[in-house]
């Protein structure tokens, strides 16, 4: 499991981000109240993330705090 992530802020497209982590880029999906809180593009930021596994894809969510996430 990737329970948080901390990197910089490469997009930001409702309701997708590009994080750079150490050269890693991650695809997250954010719900609308985080990605209001997100700083703004080349920024570090860090998100609580849960990843979901299914047939047909691996989906990586992102979330602003510890509680929105659960």
């Amino acid at each position: 499991m990737i329970g948080r992530l901390s990197g910089i802020l490469l997009e930001k497209q409702p309701p997708q981000v590009l994080l750079d982590v150490n050269g890693i880029v991650y695809e997250i999906d954010v719900p609308m109240s985080t990605f209001f809180v997100l700083p703004a593009v080349g920024e570090q930021t860090t998100l609580h993330t849960h990843l979901l596994i299914r047939e047909d894809a691996h989906l990586l969510f992102g979330f602003a705090t510890e509680p929105e996430r659960q």
